[in-house]
């Protein structure tokens, strides 16, 4: 079972122009999940 080592998170605009997250979930294995 893989396991969390990384989360990163930054201030990014929609497509409004609005502010919102995006986070970038980075696993022990090398998979990267990105969310916002």
């Amino acid at each position: 079972m893989a396991k969390i080592k990384k989360v990163l998170g930054r201030q990014i605009l929609d497509s409004r122009g609005n502010p919102t997250v995006e986070v970038d979930c980075i696993l022990d294995n090398g998979i990267l999940g990105r969310a916002a």
